[in-house]
């Protein structure tokens, strides 16, 4: 246990030493005496820094259980990856108290997880990619199955790439083609959204696979352990836990004041904004919006909007929701029609460009993890304090992979609501841009053109002329 930064253990600790140069540093931490910053703390374990000696130690405890010793085997395991020449923390020590099992291990100076390097470099990081495949090659050629190996795991300093959280890991005399392709299929997940598609084939490369059959395998192994991700991060919005917690019968943001928040919602002066049969929508203090509508809708709207945050897709932060209503943040915003008839016709070429790029680029993203909005005309897409949000979320729904004709669909939905001076050059810029770089895409254009134009005058709309 920690008190005051010093561990004060409540039963004697029973200490296993696999670095003697470390014994000093070791007997201080058991006897007390180290001060220690504690990292990371959850229902599976506990991590500290420990400030004893040089470099300084990590400490690891996990709860006590009956059949297994999580710690033992962790020490197991990084005993077997230097044995294997793999860079990995040193093992300093094991250990036992009455809470649970303690590994000891070697900090590492000067390092940086990876995935922090990787999100903020461009083409520098490319050796990093290919020193992650090499990584991934050898710890399966050595029949070493690591089950948690994202980007946030491996840790750099300089070129040298290092393992750790190896607790889960598994590790037979071979692994199958099936176990090694979703390996690098769990690992290529964690910094697809970080890295080119090109550097995904580079990844490929460097762990040894080389046919675009291979490829094609692992991709579509990728898609489906993120829409597993996805799904079970958008759950979360309706559990007790880190970010989200129930009280009675609303479920909040645990970043959010509820008292304060439902005082807001009884009492507090409302604009009303919108209001229909059996629905509205009302403005608080200029920072709230609450939404009245039917149960079922309340919460569709409230699991879409963390879906769609999961997903990367920018939509109004939503605080709590409470049977039949939601409340969230207001943004102070246009939607897409009347930013299009009011600040984009002042806009250079360039400025033009670059916003047509940016919309395209959000909708593609929508339709590449699976998002379709079955309403996407301009009145659900908002602009304002630098954002593009999509609103209005009870009729999205998700999927592994949108389809063709509903991806025509919302391209056509968006056309057709948006007028001059949006030109038909604007409109083809949009669309390349949608397409960007993929080729089995563009090699539909013309044909998608054709459907969308279809599709758009029969929603009694068309094209104006350049």
């Amino acid at each position: 246990m920690l008190s005051d930064d010093i561990f004060v253990f409540d039963s004697p600790v029973h200490v296993t030493l696999h670095l003697p140069s470390r014994a000093a540093d070791v007997d201080r931490w058991a006897r007390g005496e180290a001060p220690a910053e504690l990292l990371k703390s959850n229902s599976g374990r506990m991590v500290w820094r420990v400030a004893a000696g040089e470099p300084a130690l990590f400490v690891k405890r996990f709860p006590k259980e009956v059949f297994r010793d999580r710690a033992a085997k962790e020490a197991g395991l990084l005993l077997t990856l230097e044995r294997a020449g793999i860079p990995c923390p040193r093992l300093v020590a094991v250990a036992k108290d009455r809470a649970g099992s303690y590994v000891l291990t070697e900090e590492i100076p000067g390092v940086r997880t990876l995935d922090s390097i990787l999100a903020e470099a461009g083409t520098s990081a490319r050796p990093l990619i290919d020193a992650l495949g090499l990584l991934v090659r050898q710890l399966h050629d050595s029949g070493f199955e690591h089950q948690d190996l994202h980007t946030g795991n491996v840790l750099v300093r300089g070129g040298a790439l290092y393992v750790i959280d190896v607790h889960r890991a598994r590790r037979s005399r071979s692994l199958s083609l099936h176990r090694r392709l979703e390996g690098v299929a769990f690992t290529a997940m964690s910094f697809s959204e970080l890295r080119p598609q090109t550097d995904l084939v580079r990844f490929l490369r460097a762990c040894g696979l080389s046919t675009r059959k291979d490829w094609v395998e692992v991709w579509n192994r990728l898609r489906r352990r993120r829409d597993r991700y996805y799904r079970g991060r958008q759950q979360r919005c309706f559990k007790e836990g880190s970010g989200f917690g129930v009280k009675q019968k609303t479920v909040f943001r645990k970043e959010v004041d509820l008292p304060q928040l439902l005082q807001k919602i009884r009492s507090a002066p409302k604009v009303v904004i919108k209001e229909t049969k059996g629905e509205s929508l009302s403005r608080i203090e200029g920072t709230l919006f609450v939404k009245e509508t039917r149960p079922g809708r309340a919460r569709r709207i409230w699991e879409n909007a963390q879906g769609l945050a999961v997903r990367g897709v920018d939509t109004p932060r939503l605080w709590a929701w409470g049977g039949g209503w939601v409340a969230g943040e207001w943004i102070e915003s246009v939607d897409l029609y009347g930013f299009v008839r009011e600040t984009f016709a002042t806009f250079s070429r360039a400025a033009r460009g670059d916003f047509l790029h940016r919309l395209a680029r959000i909708v593609r993203r929508m339709h590449d993890r699976g998002v379709f909005h079955a309403d996407l005309k301009a009145a659900n897409v908002l602009i304002g304090r630098g954002r593009i949000v999509v609103v209005d979320l009870d009729r999205v729904r998700f999927s592994l992979d949108v389809p063709e004709k509903d991806r025509m669909f919302n391209l056509a939905q968006l056309n057709a609501a948006v007028t001059a001076p949006l030109t038909r050059s604007d409109r083809l810029r949009f669309l390349d841009a949608y397409l960007g770089n993929c080729r089995t895409l563009w090699m539909k254009r013309a044909s998608w053109i054709r459907e969308i134009m279809r599709m758009t005058v029969a929603r009694a709309h068309h094209w104006p002329s350049p």
